[in-house]
């Protein structure tokens, strides 16, 4: 007898007017660890400890400006912690632009995990296991820590994504005029925030493991070549930018399949560049982020192509001034 896993919406023969639906088919957990107080901590389950921290070690500011601009009341003068409009203080407003910052980072490595598993969930589904090998004793350190969630395939980490999202969005309400107005707590945010910035970016580089079968706990691993001199120049070259892996990867597996790995130099920036030496042992890393104009602008790439995150916002006009064509994807 074959059994067959059915989810969705669907009717039965005869019972046309009863219409089922079947969401998420729950398996038994396993019992590896004893379940800590406060799994998926929100906001206010970890304020009084928080509260602890900072009162010990108290956070140092260097405020980059006087004012508050963020509404329609300002441009308010803070200095000498006056009040501005809606009666926020500077102390305030300096740990509600540090919450700010947290969460630009935050909303932007955990979109980079949710566009990945949406695009590779099409190509292979979100049951593919998530094994580590046996030298590694803790698979993924932050989402057990955090969520008491110990991922066997990448299924696994969705609720995770949807505790992030799900926060992120009350974090960044708290940023609104008229919402907060007391420096502590808006440290206490951004510690919040800083933590799931942490926990998204291993959703996403724990998803990637999984889909392309990254190296993981395995010893001597090859060693990479960096900077602008180390790019063959005499070959046609292409330069990756940006921070979503897998366009790079659709190149290297197009390099691989038609023997072009001694004919074509590929080079990247920044975290692109780190991930396609994981998968391509020829790959080259060109720069960091902090020199990404220095090497667009010395015109050897033969073809740049970026995906998201970390690429200047005039990457066309200075790509054009050398004669580089430019691939978004």
């Amino acid at each position: 007898m074959i059994m067959e896993e059915i989810t969705g919406r669907f009717t039965i023969e005869g019972w046309e007017n009863v219409q089922i639906n079947i969401g998420e088919i729950v398996e038994e957990e396993e019992e590896w660890e004893p379940m800590g107080p406060y799994p998926f901590p929100k906001m206010a389950d970890l304020r009084d400890w928080d509260f602890k921290l900072l009162n010990r070690y108290k956070p140092f500011y260097a405020p980059q400006c006087d004012v508050c601009a963020l509404c329609t009341f300002g441009k308010c003068d803070l200095t000498g912690n006056k009040y501005g409009a809606c009666g926020i203080r500077m102390d305030a407003m300096q740990g509600r632009i540090v919450l700010l910052a947290c969460l630009v980072g935050c909303s932007a490595h955990t979109a980079h995990a949710r566009h990945m598993i949406h695009d590779l969930e099409r190509k292979w589904g979100l049951d593919v296991p998530f094994d580590l090998g046996t030298e590694i004793n803790v698979t993924a350190p932050l989402t057990q820590l955090i969520t008491g969630i110990k991922p066997k395939k990448v299924r696994d980490f969705l609720p995770v994504l949807d505790y992030i999202e799900e926060n992120i969005v009350q974090l960044a309400d708290a940023l609104h005029t008229g919402q907060e107005g007391s420096y502590l707590d808006f440290e206490s945010k951004a510690l919040q925030m800083g933590m799931l910035d942490s926990l998204g970016k291993e959703v996403a580089d724990m998803v990637q493991i999984a889909y392309y079968n990254m190296p993981h706990g395995e010893s001597n691993q090859p060693f990479f070549e960096v900077g602008m001199g180390t790019i063959d120049t005499n070959k046609p070259t292409i330069i990756v930018i940006g921070h979503n892996a897998p366009p790079s990867f659709d190149i290297v597996d197009y390099l691989m399949e038609n023997g072009l790995e001694d004919e074509v130099e590929l080079g990247g920036i920044c975290c692109t560049a780190i991930d396609i030496t994981r998968k391509y042992q020829k790959a080259k890393i060109a720069s960091a982020l902090g020199r990404q104009l220095r090497v667009v602008r010395a015109g050897f790439a033969d073809v740049i192509v970026i995906d998201e995150q970390c690429i200047r916002a005039d990457i066309l006009k200075q790509a054009k001034a050398v004669g580089s064509p430019v691939i978004c994807t």
